[in-house]
């Protein structure tokens, strides 16, 4: 599988609106700034995600993004699927090959590579389907408090 920089900066700027989740909406500009995102390619994103119901806007000088749901019941899944599409990963089609005595490669040997690619396929489907935004605040609240140790020491 293979994250776009638009997939990745649909979780980047999904994760900075469940961080401010409890206050107003949050204006691209800012999403922007602090995420490092070119302020148009942010905004194409955040309407797509408003497209797909994982964020809302509001117009007007205290308008702005927020989420449409609670960052527990958002999965990463959801929303790279909703920027990028259908999660797929990356596997060779079937072929006739032949070995270099030119004989045909064993079915069996190809059909054993492609169950292991359908088992990655399957976890990271899993993976990303379980990891929700609020687990990812979990983790950024985490490195913030290891940062603000790691200073003081």
């Amino acid at each position: 599988m293979y994250l776009s920089a638009k997939g990745e900066y649909g979780i980047l700027a999904a994760l900075d609106l469940a961080l401010s989740r409890e206050s107003a909406p949050v204006q691209a500009k800012a999403i922007a700034h602090r995420q490092g995102i070119p302020i148009k390619f942010l905004e194409h994103i955040l309407r797509t995600l408003r497209n797909a119901g994982l964020v809302e806007s509001s117009r007007g000088t205290h308008g702005g993004y927020r989420l449409t749901k609670p960052a527990d019941e958002i999965a990463l899944g959801d929303l790279i699927q909703a920027v990028e599409g259908p999660i797929a990963t990356v596997h060779r089609a079937h072929g006739n090959r032949t070995g270099s005595n030119g004989a045909r490669s064993e079915a069996s040997h190809e059909s054993l590579i492609q169950s292991v690619w359908a088992e990655v396929q399957g976890s990271i489907l899993e993976t990303l389907n379980k990891t929700t935004l609020a687990d990812l605040c979990r983790r950024t609240r985490d490195l913030d408090e290891q940062r603000v140790l790691m200073y003081h020491i």
